[in-house]
C-alpha cells in the first residue's frame, strides 16, 4: 500500500488530465445523455485515457489498480444513489393522512389531497420507456 501512496504522490500533469478525460468519457458511456453512437465513442475515448494513464504510471500495474479503484468507486456511487432512490420511493414510506385536529379542514379536501398524493406515488412508479428520458 505504501508503494501505490508513493505512485499517488509522484503523478504529473499530464496523468492528472488522462485521468480527468477518463472519468469524464466513462461517465458519459455509462449516462443516456447521448445515443448509441456517442456513448460508444465516449467509451473508446476513456479505454485510450485509461491506457495511457497506465502507460505513463511508473509502475504501470498501479495504473492498472487505480483505473480499477475509480471503475469500482464510480459503481459504488451508482449504488449508493440508486439505493437512495429505491429507498425513498418504496411504499413502506408512503402514509395515509392523518385525521386533521383542525376544525377548519374538511373531510373533503382531506380526500382529495389523499387522491392526489396517491395519483403522484403512481406516476412515479410508472416504468419508464428505453429510449426515453
Amino acid at each position: 500500500m505504501s508503494e501505490l501512496n508513493k505512485t499517488l504522490h509522484q503523478l504529473t500533469l499530464a496523468q492528472y488530465l488522462l485521468a480527468l478525460v477518463f472519468l469524464l468519457g466513462y461517465g458519459t458511456a455509462l449516462g443516456s445523455m447521448f445515443g448509441r453512437t456517442g456513448r460508444l465513442r465516449a467509451l473508446g475515448l476513456a479505454l485510450l485515457a485509461a491506457a495511457g494513464f497506465a502507460a505513463l504510471t511508473q509502475p504501470w500495474e498501479h495504473g492498472v489498480l487505480l483505473v480499477l479503484c475509480a471503475i469500482g468507486g464510480v459503481g459504488l456511487f451508482i449504488a449508493v444513489a440508486w439505493a437512495f432512490s429505491a429507498i425513498s420511493l418504496s411504499d413502506r414510506w408512503v402514509t395515509a393522512p392523518r385525521a386533521s385536529t383542525r376544525p377548519d379542514q374538511s373531510p373533503q379536501l382531506r380526500d382529495a389531497a389523499a387522491l392526489v398524493v396517491a395519483g403522484a406515488a403512481r406516476a412515479v412508479k410508472r416504468p419508464r420507456r428505453p429510449g426515453t428520458t
